[in-house]
């Protein structure tokens, strides 16, 4: 058995191939939060009145300096959806505004930007970027960011990893034309999976960046981080919910957010913690290759062929394009999903964007490509839906 499958868990009987979507928390991570939930039931007021606060400024300022910025840029969010959403409707301060987003935006964050848009009586323009071709480059997408701006637009949202379909979109390239053509426009990076997968996390150009700590991180769910680019950007932000604080600003005013549990968030330094202990070239390395393993396995064993390039291929998890002749429908993807999970004890995801249906891949420390095979018997399960 992988020498890290012990230090999670995860179901023995299970292959768990879908780290990418809630990641997993590794024993010791979820023991040191367990003691801070503890230290709070011990003495309830004490800690939140006197000890949270010391507490959560301490995991702040560890959380921060890992990022590459500083305390008074840097704030909790619970996941990045929820702060590209905060990001996005601080930003958006007056009404008829214009919004960019791309047609390969995470779901959850495309329907939040569509009512800050009805909300504000403003528009949202996407950029379409047409996976169905399998052959999109870095300019292809850049061009398709482009076509979607004008000089009216005022917020862009860019993915700096797609969850459905695992692309490694051009961000650096993508800033620079979104600078050119629209220098007005506020731009927000949803790096939903980019914390400790991407080094560094955070890209060279953005106004807000938002990431998960809970996936790749292997913090407890659920922990994520704002970062705001300048104290000019810091000073627009403010949370969904004003509470405590809040005339404070940025970063205190998203603190205090109700008698909630924030022991996720004081446990992603142990997190961080855990991640280093085994390397971030070692768990690069890891990855890749289990990937790389993998696909070459079930492009083979199926007879398909790769659909991203290799350079916008997202490094811990990939799309494997199935063998059928149909696109299954979303709610027939849903239950192929299921199917795999009770059928053949192998958790992953299938998700059909374009015109074909791709089983997506993860892979994380505690994976082997053995882990894998089971996937193979995928196509025969498509007939029993």
């Amino acid at each position: 058995m992988n020498q890290y499958r012990e230090q999670f868990s995860l179901d023995p009987r299970v292959a768990y191939l879908n780290h990418g979507s809630f990641g997993s928390v590794p024993k010791v991570v979820a023991e040191a939060q367990r003691e801070i939930q503890l230290l709070d039931e011990s003495n309830p007021n004490l800690f939140f009145r006197t000890t949270l606060p010391r507490l959560h400024d301490e995991a702040r300022m560890f959380v921060a300096k890992w990022l590459g910025t500083t305390p008074e840029l840097f704030a909790f969010v619970p996941n990045a959806s929820q702060g590209v959403i905060t990001a996005a409707g601080a930003l958006i301060s007056k009404p008829r505004s214009q919004i960019v987003a791309t047609s390969l935006g995470y779901g959850g964050v495309l329907n939040g930007l569509a009512e800050i848009a009805r909300r504000t009586q403003s528009t949202l323009r996407i950029a379409e970027i047409d996976f169905a071709s399998g052959a999109q480059t870095a300019d292809d997408i850049a061009d398709s960011v482009f076509a979607a701006l004008t000089n009216e637009t005022n917020l862009v949202v860019l993915d700096q990893i797609t969850s459905e379909t695992a692309l490694l979109l051009p961000v650096d390239q993508i800033m620079r034309t979104i600078r050119r053509v629209a220098p007005q426009a506020r731009v927000v990076i949803d790096g939903a999976h980019g914390p400790g997968m991407l080094t560094p996390a955070l890209p060279t150009d953005f106004d807000v960046w938002v990431g998960n700590f809970h996936k790749w991180i292997c913090a407890p769910r659920a922990s994520a981080g704002l970062v705001c680019r300048s104290s000019e950007i810091a000073s627009q932000m403010v949370p969904l919910a004003p509470s405590w604080d809040f005339e404070s600003g940025f970063p205190k005013s998203f603190f205090s957010q109700g008698t909630d549990d924030y022991s996720s968030y004081l446990a992603t330094p142990n997190a961080i913690k855990f991640h280093e202990s085994i390397g971030a070239d070692k768990l690069d390395k890891h990855n890749r290759e289990v990937l790389d393993d993998v696909a070459t396995m079930l492009h083979e064993h199926w007879g398909t062929e790769p659909v991203v390039p290799v350079e916008m291929s997202c490094p811990w998890m990939r799309l494997v394009r199935l063998p059928l002749k149909k696109q299954l429908t979303k709610p027939q993807s849903d239950a192929l999903t299921l199917k795999i999970s009770q059928e053949l004890k192998t958790e992953t995801v299938i998700v059909s964007p374009g015109d074909a249906t791709f089983v997506r891949l993860s892979a994380f420390i505690y994976n082997e490509p053995a882990d894998f095979e089971k996937l193979k018997q995928v196509p025969d399960l498509v007939s029993k839906l």
